[in-house]
């Protein structure tokens, strides 16, 4: 208990700042929109004030969190594929196992219909 006492320590003063952080933001909360919020930066693109107001689709965020899933895939796939042979059957199951259970989230997607693009 006594070697993870600063641990406690400062996980609870992490927990006190967010939470005092999350109060004042609530008691003093933002609403200031000057037209001068709304002009160009540096893009020169001119930003539409009326998407602020409706919804973001979720299917963006869907897609994204799709995306970096089977990205980091790829991340464990190629150093596997570099050194495959010198790490000898166990290693080979263990990629079988995990190219499996890729498979299979990426037929649940696939079912639930999280690849259509409407």
């Amino acid at each position: 208990m006594n070697e993870f006492l600063p641990i406690y320590i400062y996980f609870g003063l992490i927990g006190l700042v967010t939470l005092a952080v999350l109060g004042v933001s609530a008691l003093f909360p933002s609403k200031k929109s000057a037209p001068a919020k709304f002009l160009p930066y540096e893009s020169g693109i001119q930003t539409q004030t009326h998407l602020l107001q409706e919804r973001f689709p979720l299917r963006h965020y869907l897609v994204a969190l799709i995306f970096l899933v089977f990205d980091i895939e790829v991340i464990f796939l190629y150093p596997w594929a570099v050194v495959g042979k010198t790490l000898g059957a166990f290693a080979f199951y263990e990629m079988t196992f995990f190219l499996l259970a890729l498979l299979v989230g990426f037929a649940y997607i696939w079912r639930k219909g999280g690849l259509q693009w409407e």
